[in-house]
Parts: structure tokens; sequence; C-alpha cells
């Protein structure tokens, strides 16, 4: 089509029918969903220690060179793939799903897996297929299982007043020895733990009657603490239980002591911010509320009908990325089907496909991989779910 100069100024004929205006661009967009995760990073900060913050910046730098690299080698303007804050988004989403002490190389390599392989090679923003920061996480758990759960950290009270920047940054940057800095953590968790059975004592004179022994008896006998755990999470330390039929055998978990609070402050952190993307139009309800309600009924249905190898639905909403997941993942325009409805249908499904490989799979905490079958199935979604063509399908009659 021939273009001539007037056209050219008012950036007319070079794209087709209809040219819609959006108040809302991509841009925008990408900055709203930053600044929603700010409670969530808040949150594990305060609970798990300054390592997370040393892992957001390590994605971050990393997702901003592979997008300058990119720009490079296809010709584009260096300066506007700087200002481009989609790979911050996907930086970030890694950021909070890595362990807080996981060596700078390892974050390094999950960044450039994601940006590079999983986003650049399909052709960029809006053209993968996977979600970028999902594909990264799942990269690191099946190639270097090891370092990966064992650089996680125990989640209590105040816990960056011991992770602080300069140890978090020696372990995670200089390579020190992880295990001194989370030892140090679970025994800050333990004091946390002592300090609240000591506050549900009525009198003074009953908490001074009790010794330390005595209490460490309360705590195991009453409830599960984290210090008790053999794995690094909690759905990674009920594995064993969970594949010998035991999880009915194991202590109920308390919310609310020092060792599972933190879980529970990310949830709402998390639910905080999808509030923030709901209101601001960027997300629609429907779509985490389909997930969570898939989740929760197959999750409650299941664990009335085998309590021995399921965990009660509360904590299947609870932990895990449960709640990173309804808002922040699934709700991936790129990723996801484009038609409503199927957007619907897919995330009940991948709700329930995260009970099941909870429950019958090998790995902890499912969400990466049941969001990567999701994405795998969205097209065939597409299909099944798609519009009926202008005209074609309507009953004859006209409005008879």
């Amino acid at each position: 089509m021939q273009i001539n100069e007037q056209s050219a100024k008012q950036n007319l004929g070079i794209e087709p029918a209809p040219h819609l205006h959006s108040p809302m661009s991509t841009e925008k967009i990408m900055l709203i969903v930053l600044g929603s995760l700010i409670p969530a990073l808040a949150v594990m900060t305060f609970f798990f220690g300054f390592g997370t913050v040393i892992q957001l910046i390590i994605c971050s730098a990393t997702a901003l060179f592979c997008q300058v690299l990119v720009a490079m080698m296809r010709s584009r303007s260096i300066k506007r793939s700087l200002k481009d804050p989609s790979g911050l988004v996907t930086a970030a989403l890694l950021a909070l799903t890595l362990p807080q002490l996981l060596p700078w190389y390892y974050s390094v390599l999950a960044t450039l897996f994601a940006m590079l392989l999983v986003r650049e090679c399909f052709g960029g923003l809006g053209q993968n297929l996977f979600n970028p920061a999902m594909s990264g996480f799942i990269f690191l758990v099946i190639s270097a299982p090891g370092i990966f759960y064992t650089t996680w950290v125990t989640p209590t009270y105040n816990a960056i007043s011991v992770a602080t920047p300069q140890r978090a940054y020696d372990v995670i940057i200089n390579g020190h020895d992880p295990k001194i800095l989370i030892s140090e953590i679970k025994s800050l968790n333990h004091l946390n733990e002592l300090e609240a059975y000591q506050s549900l004592l009525n009198k003074e004179e009953e908490a001074k009657n009790t010794d330390t022994d005595e209490l460490d008896s309360i705590i195991s006998q009453d409830h599960l603490t984290t210090d008790a755990l053999s794995g690094a999470t909690y759905l990674e330390s009920i594995k064993t239980a969970r594949k010998a039929g035991a999880v009915a055998s194991q202590a109920p978990i308390d919310l609310l002591s020092p060792s599972f609070v933190a879980y529970l402050y990310l949830a709402a952190a998390y639910v905080l911010g999808g509030i923030i993307l709901i209101a601001t139009k960027v997300i629609r309800f429907q779509v985490p509320l389909a997930f969570l309600i898939a989740l929760a009924c197959g999750g409650a249905l299941w664990h009335y009908l085998d309590p021995s190898a399921c965990i009660s639905m509360i904590e299947h909403l609870i932990m895990g990325g449960t709640m990173l997941g309804a808002f922040y993942i699934i709700t991936d325009p790129v990723t996801t089907c484009g038609t409503f409805k199927g957007r619907i249908i897919l995330s009940a499904i991948i709700g329930l496909l995260v009970i099941v490989i909870r429950v019958q799979g090998s790995y902890s905490d499912s969400v990466a991989f049941a969001v990567m079958l999701g994405n795998c199935l969205a097209p065939l979604m597409d299909v099944m779910t798609k519009r009926r063509p202008f005209g074609i399908g309507y009953r004859p009659g006209g409005l008879d």
C-alpha cells in the first residue's frame, strides 16, 4: 500500500484496521505488576533474610543484559530495550521463587535460560509458548536439585537480623558456606518458638517452673515446627511421608507459629498484589478464582478420601507457590488462552494438575510443572472455545 507524506506523519497505513487506542500500554501493565510485588518482596525479606533482594538484583541485571544483547543482535534500539520492564517482571517472579542463598551463577543461568531460550528464541515478548519465570525455575529444579534444595532458609520472625545484606552477600557472591547462616536462622526460629509458647502460659510462675527441655517436648508434641523438618520447605519435607502414605500420622502444623506464619503473610501479600492487579484491570478476577476453587475442591476431596496421602485444603492453598501462581503466573496473557472461556477452563485444569502432581508426583511444589503443562494445553483450548465467526451459524428468519 502506498503511503503519502501526510499519512506517514499521522502513522496511518502502517497497520491494518481497526486502529484502536488503549490507555493501558504494555509498559504500564508491567510497571503495575512490579509495584504489586513489593509487599511480597518485603515479607520475603523480613522472614527469609536479605538473600531475596540480592537474588532480585542478580536476576534483574541479567534480564536487562539479555534484552540489550538481543536488541544488538536484531539491530534494534538499545535505549528502547532498556526501557522495556517486561524482563524485570520475569526477573522479579524468578527471584521470588529461587532459594534465598542460591549461588549467583545459578541465578544467572536460570535467568539466561528464561530470557534467551524460552522467550527470545521464540520471537520475544508476546511470542513465547511457556512462562519464562516458571521455565527458569524448573530448569534449576531438574538440573541442579542438590544445590537448589540445600540453600533455602527457614522462615522466622526478623530473619533479616541474621541474614543481613553483608552475610547474604558473602554466601551468594563470595561463596561462603550457606550451612552456617541457615543453622543460625534455624536457631533464631527455635528461640522464637520457645518465646511464643512461653507467652501462652497463663502465669509467670508456670513459665519459670517450665524448663527448656519441657518446652521442647511441648513443641514437638503439639504441632510441627520448621526445626523438625528434614527438608528445605514444608512440601519437600513431607514428601517422604506422602510417598509412604503416612501424611495423616504427621503432627499438625500451626500456621500462626513463628515457623509457619511467614507462609501465611506471604500468601496474604500475593493476594494483596492480586487485588491491585484486579483493581487496575490488569487481570480479571475470574481466572485466579477458577484456579483457587478447583485447587481447593480437589485438595479437600482428595484429603477426605485419602488423608494418608494428601495434605489438607488449607495447606494446599497456603504452602508453596499457590498464590503466586494464581495471581501472577496463570494470568500471563501470552501463555494462556486467547478466549475468556478458555482461560477459565484452563485455570481450573491447572489447579487440578497442581493437586495431582503434589500427591502423586516426585516434586514437592507442582505449580510450575502444572503451569507448563497448561501452557501446552492452551492452543487446544483456544480451538475448543473459539468464538463463532460473525455471520456463520445464524438462525434463518432474522429477528423473528
